[in-house]
Parts: structure tokens; sequence; C-alpha cells
């Protein structure tokens, strides 16, 4: 039995319910499948094992099913490496021996630069670094030995990591990023930094949340907040009790508890926080926008002035956050009824998604336009003149 058959049967899917999950999957991604027996006969050709399956066929299977390409049979499984001769293993120490302060403090400065294109750019262009980065750190916080340079390298590594687990679910790769994120939180107990492993528990939360599951996401960031108490800084403890509120407006039977724990990081946030980590950025304007997030969320009009706002803080610059506050701002001017503005922050919104990458944001795109009463009704969107909408 072939893997691709042997991972549909494993689910108990019929070849009609694999069909409409492929057909979700390509949607977000802007393809067209082929009409439904075209496609059928497609299926069992690669389920008996007869003829190659394209590159997007690939990328769509691994994400229905949530598996690597070796997995489902697509490339080889790595053979098991031969053991390392003496003299390799020697390199491998020495190299991680050579790791001081500075070079931490460059390996740090690498994982920002990232971060920073990440934020311009999106992650899906530079996905590839971010691995290789990680590759890098782990391997010489394996061969370092002294307790002092690991802590150091940890810490490096628990960030990188965080990253990377945010870039993941941002392109679509839900179990790759669940593992940076077991990788970020496993790094930071070693480094004994109590801010980094809150902050990777309470973003792995993202995936869980993004898997439809908000009530386990909503008690691993509430495990995240009470693991540390307050021994965190301020700044952080803002920040999961923001992250706590969304988590809350994703339930949708915890509204006061939402509001409520809003206010609470709007209190907990300092004038002027002091060493603030470079994973961490958050400020009056962030939570603005934040809490217009989740005030949309809830379907509260108010959340419109938040947003206006925190758009013109990030457009232009920062064009996964500019493609997420307008999908905010469309979702909070639908409950006003104003289906016009709505409808051209969506535009503008799927623009910056395609340039991205982002994966999850064209997925917020069309759920808010399937459950929409307002915007269903009307035409399918279509890019403006001079865009390339989602190509």
């Amino acid at each position: 039995m072939t893997p691709l058959r042997a991972h549909r049967q494993r689910r108990g899917w019929s070849k009609a319910q694999l069909d409409v999950r492929l057909r979700r999957a390509a949607k977000a991604r802007g393809e067209a499948l082929p009409q439904p027996e075209s496609l059928a006969r497609q299926l069992a050709r690669w389920e008996n094992g007869h003829g190659a399956v394209s590159h997007l066929y690939q990328q769509l299977f691994c994400e229905v099913y949530g598996c690597s390409p070796a997995e489902l049979g697509f490339v080889a499984e790595p053979e098991a490496p031969e053991p390392a001769p003496l003299e390799e293993l020697a390199a491998e120490l020495a190299r991680a021996s050579s790791v001081d302060v500075e070079v931490a403090d460059l390996l740090q400065a690498q994982t920002d630069t990232i971060r920073r294109l990440d934020a311009r750019q999106g992650a899906q262009l530079i996905h590839d670094q971010i691995r290789a980065h990680i590759s890098h750190v782990e391997e010489l916080n394996r061969h370092a030995v002294r307790p002092g340079v690991r802590r150091l390298l940890a810490k490096v590594l628990a960030d990188a990591s965080a990253l990377a687990g945010w870039q993941a679910l941002d392109v679509g790769t839900s179990r790759e990023s669940w593992e940076h994120f077991e990788r970020a939180k496993a790094a930071a107990r070693e480094a004994e930094d109590p801010s980094l492993l809150a902050f990777a528990t309470a973003e792995q939360a993202y995936v869980l949340l993004d898997l439809g599951d908000a009530e386990r996401a909503t008690e691993l960031v509430s495990h995240a907040r009470n693991q540390a108490g307050t021994a965190l800084p301020a700044l952080m403890r803002t920040w999961l009790a923001a992250a706590h509120a969304e988590m809350f407006t994703a339930t949708g039977n915890a509204d006061d508890a939402a509001r409520r724990t809003l206010d609470e990081a709007s209190g907990l946030l300092p004038d002027e926080p002091d060493d603030v980590p470079p994973y961490l950025v958050l400020s009056k304007s962030h939570l603005a926008r934040w809490r217009g997030n989740c005030l949309a969320r809830l379907g509260d009009e108010d959340a419109i002035e938040e947003l206006t706002t925190g758009l013109a803080a990030v457009a232009g610059t920062y064009a996964r956050a500019e493609a997420g506050v307008r999908i905010d701002l469309a979702t909070a001017l639908c409950v006003r009824g104003d289906r016009a503005t709505a409808e051209e922050h969506l535009r503008d919104a799927r623009v910056l998604a395609s340039r991205t990458g982002s994966l999850r944001q064209k997925r917020r795109i069309e759920a808010l336009i399937a459950r929409s009463a307002l915007l269903a009704e009307a035409p399918p969107l279509t890019a403006k003149a001079g865009t390339s909408g989602d190509d």
C-alpha cells in the first residue's frame, strides 16, 4: 500500500472528503484544481503508485495530512548517517569551544537581521535562511562543553527557533511550526530564561488556534502565565495578557474574560520598559492594534478607531502586519455594515498576503468572506488594476 493511500485510510477519509480538503488548501494558495471526476482519476493513479506527483500536489498533500514529503513517499527517507570519525568529532568540539560572548552576540545579531527581514518581507523568502541558522547554532550547542557557553547558545537557539515557529505558521506548515516551538522551549529551559520559555509556549498556542482548538490554545497561554507568575518583566506579562485575551476571543463564549484581560494588559504596560529583548516588540501603538484585533473578533465597532490608528503605524513598511490590520479592519467594518470599505481593505490585504507568501492571512481573508453575509452576497473580490491579486 502506498503512503498516500495509507494516510488517507488511517484518517478514515473517503476520496470525496480528501477532494474537499485538497480544494480548500488549493484555494488558499490561489490555485484551481480540475473537475472532481478528473481529480478522482488522478488520485487513484497516485494512490496506486502510478506516476509522479507534481510539486503543487505534493505541497497540498503535505498540508492536508500534516506530513513531510518523506512521510508521504515523495522523497526518499534520509539514510542513517555514518558514524563520525574521531577527527570529525574533535573538529566539531573545537569549533564549539571557540564560542564566547562575542560569538554568541554575532549569532544573535544574525537572528535579529532575519527577524527584521521577516517583518518587512514575510517568511517565505527567508524560510531556508532561518533553518540553516538554527542548524548552525544547534550544532554548536550540541558540542559545547562549558555550561556558560551552552546557556549562551541555548538562548540564541530558543529565540531563533521561536522565530522559525512563527514563520512556519505564517506559511501554513503547522507541524513544522510545532516542532520549532518545542525546540525553542527546550532551549529556553537550558538557557534558564523564563521569559523566553513563556514567550515560546504562548506562541505555540497559535498553532492550536489555527487548528481550530481554541480551548486548548487558551489553556496553554494560561499555563505560560501561571508558570512564570510575577517573576517576568512587566512588558512580557503585558504581552502574555494580550495573547491570553486573543485566545479568549477565539473560544466564542468568553467575551467578558477577553475584555477583562485586555484591560489587564493595558494596565501592565510599562511607560519605559527596561532591557527589552529583541523578540518582544510591544508598545502602546502595538497594544492598541492588538486590542483592536480582539475587539474586531468580538464584533465591537470600537475596534475601528484603534485599528485605523494602528494601520497608520505599519502601512507601507511592515507588509505582514499591515495585511493583518486590514483584515481586522474589514472584520470590524462588516459589523458596522460598511461593505465597500471592508472590500477595499480586503483587496489590499490580499495583495500584501501574496507578496509575503502568508498562507495564514490568505486563510483569514477567505474565512471572513465565507462567514460574512454582507460579503458573501457580493460578487467575488478582484484585485485592483495594476496589482497581481493572489498570483
